[in-house]
């Protein structure tokens, strides 16, 4: 067992925010395992098997606090018990099912005081007939259990994690300083905006009663949603109980239609295989011909179930759309936050660069580079006034830009301009609030590569001025290029604008032809914005 002796980290306020969720997420999953030794109630599968799903979701989002190969062990560790939970409770589910159904066919018969007639067979020897296998995979998979969570116990993961987490609440009291929360807001409405995307991409499939796959896929996706709503509730007035019951009630709908589909599936198979075999007689454990006419009448009943699930699944949807659900949770990420989650007062420019200056000696190397990439971007910005009419203000946004382009070179150049947004936007020494952050970490995000108006960041933007940050976002595309070999041999750029193009003559202090043709490969933008053919000289 090892535990970081240091828990110096940039991200104190996140950390901080991790030791408020994570400590209960892990009592709930241990205080479930002697239960699940024990077996004798399927609640505490069903219970662990939700508190490992907890756990695992939440870990990652705050992996900026844990040394990354101890927290790939505890997710390596905790998936192997996930699985083997899943499995368990499957069969507990279906094991569940047919004993609940078998009870209320005995119920029904002796109300009537008689046997259901010759010739309307029931459920019942189907339910005989399959209840013995479930029943013998369900003890395999009680074997699978037990083996996984001896496998825990000996790696001591579990223990390991309560002393890091208790060790962490050491080291952040003892700092005697309150954390800065601003930068959790953020990086929860990213995440909760993108689990709500996930969501809504699978819509088009909710009217189609036959997309199984599609459903099961909608399931998993509210079930993700869910959990990251559940983690950072309580950034949020009422703590997100509204959405939280509605994706709640999706899930548990979609649940009962997946079941459904389980057992539509298993049956149609088994009878699709008998139809293709001879039946010896002869002690074996195949069905005989009523069996079979039983586990046809469970096959319409299932499937009859999924029909009537269906429908309300489609009704619930609807509703929710009517009630406009899904835009007033995101509005509730911005208006609906606590006051100790928002910024006290407004902030001057000068104390924003100043931030912004002591984030970016984060990679002192890029300096050079981002120092002169803004003050050419600024040059363009001044130079195309007539052109944009963007505010002083927008001027500074693009400095900040600018200044932070290539922070993600701390973590390597492949992927350095989505490193950097992530950075950006979620930094809790900036001063920015949720707009402002979404602006920056865009214009980050888009100094490189194809840019794609679907990126997460422009939906905490108003759709008003979303042009302007495309067109601070083409301006400092163009000045990168400028100086592609980060040379800083680009010296002087003055442009002139004509009918439909900006002319851009660049001067330097050796040959640029690199750096030219740079800037001008990355011309897509500007021309996108600017609706003007951008020619550099």
């Amino acid at each position: 067992m090892t535990v970081p002796g240091n828990f110096t980290t940039p991200h104190t306020g996140l950390c901080w925010y991790a030791e408020q969720k994570l400590p209960c997420l892990l009592d709930a999953f241990t205080s479930e395992i002697a239960g699940v030794k024990e077996a004798q109630d399927i609640e505490y599968i069903h219970r662990m098997r939700v508190a490992s799903r907890r756990l695992r979701a939440a870990l990652p989002l705050f992996r900026m606090c844990f040394p990354d190969k101890q927290l790939l062990n505890w997710m390596q560790e905790i998936t192997k018990i996930t699985r083997s939970l899943g499995d368990a409770r499957d069969a507990d589910v279906q094991i569940a099912f047919l004993r609940k159904t078998l009870k209320k066919i005995q119920k029904i018969t002796v109300m009537q005081n008689e046997s259901s007639p010759a010739d309307q067979p029931s459920m019942e020897p189907a339910i005989r007939f399959l209840l013995p296998a479930l029943q013998k995979k369900r003890n395999v998979f009680q074997k699978r259990v037990l083996s996984a969570i001896y496998g825990l116990e000996k790696s001591q993961v579990t223990d390991e994690m309560h002393l890091v987490f208790t060790t962490l609440e050491s080291e952040l009291r003892a700092t005697h300083k309150k954390p800065s929360l601003y930068g959790i807001p953020p990086v929860a409405a990213l995440r909760i905006g993108k689990r709500l995307s996930t969501l809504l991409s699978y819509e088009p499939w909710v009217f189609h009663p036959e997309a199984v796959a599609e459903h099961h896929a909608t399931r998993i996706a509210a079930k993700k949603l869910r959990y990251t709503l559940e983690i950072y509730g309580s950034i949020y007035r009422n703590n997100l109980e509204k959405p939280l019951a509605r994706v709640k009630k999706i899930q548990e709908i979609l649940g009962d239609i997946h079941d459904c589909d389980v057992w539509i599936d298993q049956i149609t198979t088994l009878l699709l295989r008998e139809r293709s075999l001879f039946r010896s007689g002869k002690g074996t454990k195949r069905p005989d011909t009523a069996t079979l006419s039983s586990l046809k009448i469970l096959l319409r009943d299932r499937e009859t179930e999924r029909k009537r699930r269906y429908r309300q699944f489609v009704r619930y949807w609807q509703a929710l759309a009517r009630a406009k659900l899904w835009e007033k949770l995101r509005q509730t990420l911005d208006s609906g936050r606590k006051v100790m989650y928002r910024p006290r007062s407004p902030y001057s420019d000068l104390y924003a660069t100043d931030a912004v200056r002591h984030l970016a000696q984060e990679y002192p190397d890029g300096q050079p580079h981002s120092r002169h990439v803004t003050a050419l971007a600024l040059r363009l910005f001044d130079d195309l006034h007539s052109l944009h009419n963007l505010k002083p203000h927008d001027r500074s946004l693009l400095e900040w830009a600018g200044l932070l382009h290539d922070i993600g070179w701390k973590s390597g150049q492949t992927g350095h301009n989505r490193y950097g947004a992530e950075r950006v936007f979620s930094d809790e020494t900036l001063p920015f609030d949720l707009e402002e952050r979404g602006i920056l970490a865009f214009i980050v995000l888009s100094h490189r590569g194809k840019v794609r108006l679907t990126y997460p960041y422009l939906d905490f933007v108003s759709p008003q001025y979303r042009k302007n940050v495309l067109m601070l976002a083409a301006i400092l595309r163009i000045a990168d290029g400028l100086d592609y070999l980060h040379t800083g041999s680009v010296h002087e750029i003055h442009c002139i604008q004509s009918t439909g193009e900006v002319a851009c003559t660049v001067t330097g202090t050796r040959d640029i032809t690199a750096e030219k043709e740079r800037a001008q490969s990355k011309e897509d933008l500007f021309l996108q914005v600017f609706e003007k053919r951008l020619v550099i000289r």
